[in-house]
């Protein structure tokens, strides 16, 4: 969610309200609708939304949480535990062993979001325009942006620039980890600093967990995905720096939609 967007997202969660009671023969509003959006982490835009949400129709009550919290509750229930999410942005979440929640990251691609999508994009970028100037070491990422892109020079790469939005330069991050995979030096390089900036997110929340105890660590998000590049750098930084945070096998890649079903089935219980 945008800031000032609670209404196009409302009327988007109503639609997809709309099918899903359909499909289940039932009618809205609903008693409750569990909501995790994106860009809802903090009181005020979850405020705004949940009224949004109500004002459409929607459900009779709304309680809007980050997306990351309800990833949260599926990968560890009411337990402690770290969850990594990166995608366009970097944001982790934590549950500590006072049961209380914890977050490090999330700020945005202006005031971070290290080692996200859009951060290895700009990064990729800016090391094929130093490498066109013979700044840095030659490499192959500037011929891989101009196919991904299908654009036929450098010019055409900084008109690109000029106009492309965040998201756009986060969906170069996938190419980003192909060309890492495939040997490509300074792509692995790329690769490597995203991974230490995401260990530092894991860092910064293990001060809410008991010294010297294994701690829980699940991931989310597409830059994650069990086999990439980057949850690969990952796992190599963790083991070396903070080895008492483990990430399951796989990625520890969790079931979000099951984190809002718990988390509804609970309010409702409380109700």
């Amino acid at each position: 969610m945008r800031p000032g967007g609670a209404e196009r997202s409302a009327a988007v969660i109503l639609e997809v309200a709309r099918r899903a009671a359909t499909e289940a023969q039932v009618s809205l509003p609903a008693t409750l609708a569990l909501v995790g959006a994106a860009g809802a982490g903090r009181p005020p835009e979850q405020e705004a939304l949940a009224v949004a949400i109500t004002a459409a129709g929607v459900a009779e009550r709304a309680d809007v949480r980050g997306d990351t919290e309800i990833a949260l509750a599926a990968a560890f229930g009411d337990g402690p535990g770290i969850l990594l999410n990166a995608g366009t942005g970097s944001i982790a979440h934590a549950r500590g062993a006072d049961g209380q929640l914890y977050r490090a990251g999330g700020h945005g691609w202006q005031l971070g979001d290290e080692g996200g999508g859009y951060w290895l994009g700009r990064r990729a970028l800016a090391a094929a325009a130093r490498a066109h100037d013979g700044l840095e070491e030659s490499s192959t990422l500037l011929e891989r942006l101009l196919v991904a892109l299908a654009l036929e020079t450098f010019d055409d790469l900084i008109r690109w620039t000029a106009t492309a939005t965040p998201e756009q330069v986060a969906a170069l991050a996938p190419h980003v980890l192909n060309a890492a995979r495939e040997g490509e030096i300074v792509a692995q390089q790329i690769v490597e600093e995203a991974a230490a900036e995401l260990s530092q997110l894991v860092r910064v929340l293990l001060r809410h967990f008991p010294n010297h105890t294994a701690i829980k660590l699940a991931t989310v998000g597409g830059l994650l995905r069990a086999g990439s590049p980057l949850l690969i750098a990952l796992r190599a930084d963790l083991a070396t720096d903070l080895p008492r945070a483990r990430i399951s096998e796989g990625g520890g890649q969790v079931d979000a939609p099951a984190g809002a079903l718990r988390l509804a089935a609970k309010l409702l219980g409380n109700d």
